[in-house]
């Protein structure tokens, strides 16, 4: 291999492993809750979101969620928009990225009297389910989310342990439960299925766009080749 080829083999190598040469993808994601009381109506959550691979963070996450409980069949459930991620962090032991997007700009979702930081499973089945703001109907914010779960390889199949610690809340307000939301979790994941024994069965994410490298990667390749011009020109005027 001649000189320049080495020096232009390093420099490619080096920006294509530096951060700066990463790019965020967009990606569209499913996730699914079987619910055996409202069958053959699931609560399903249709999105997408952004994500960094070198970071390994979630952004934008949006979408919709179904409310089993309503409509005559699967095709006309009621569809509750989604559009607030404010909740996002890595679990090394899972190897991934959670992230959770609700329906107000705000977390609070569950009745905190016996517990909890007002919108986790945890912090629901904690309190059964009941909504923020219970007693008084008219104080319940009505909030609803998903929580979802992206691997570092975003494409690959969640395993069952993954799947079991998806999670969702539905406390709109016009619900058959009085002021038990409706939730979906898995036994497996927190210790209790859902408020009408619905729970996680999967989960699939599809690449929308492919990576574009940074600004700033281009501005670095457009410097490495004209220090490697240099040193070219430098050879041949020693040689």
């Amino acid at each position: 291999m001649t000189f320049l080829k080495k020096t232009l083999a390093l420099g490619l190598l080096t920006l294509a492993t530096s951060p700066a040469f990463a790019a965020v993808s967009t990606y569209n994601v499913t996730t699914t809750w079987f619910e055996p009381d409202t069958q053959p109506k699931n609560s399903i959550f249709e999105g997408s979101f952004s994500y960094d691979s070198v970071s390994k963070t979630i952004t934008s996450l949006a979408g919709k969620l179904s409310e089993s409980m309503t409509g005559s069949n699967a095709s006309n459930m009621t569809w509750l928009d989604l559009n607030y991620q404010l909740v996002s962090w890595y679990d090394a032991t899972l190897g991934g990225t959670f992230a959770a997007t609700f329906k107000n700009n705000s977390t609070s979702t569950f009745w905190t009297g016996a517990g909890g930081n007002g919108w986790s499973p945890e912090s629901g089945i904690a309190n059964g389910g009941v909504y923020a703001g219970f007693p008084r109907a008219g104080n319940n914010p009505g909030n609803a989310y998903a929580l979802i779960f992206v691997p570092d390889s975003p494409l690959t199949t969640l395993t069952q342990a993954q799947i079991n610690k998806l999670a969702y809340a539905d406390c709109a307000p016009g619900g058959m439960m009085g002021a038990v939301c409706m939730t979906g979790t898995s036994a497996a994941g927190y210790g209790d299925v859902g408020t009408m024994s619905g729970y996680p069965v999967s989960q699939v994410i599809s690449l929308v766009t492919v990576p574009v490298p940074e600004a700033s990667s281009y501005a670095m390749l457009s410097i490495g080749l004209a220090v490697t011009g240099m040193m070219v020109r430098r050879r041949r005027e020693q040689v």
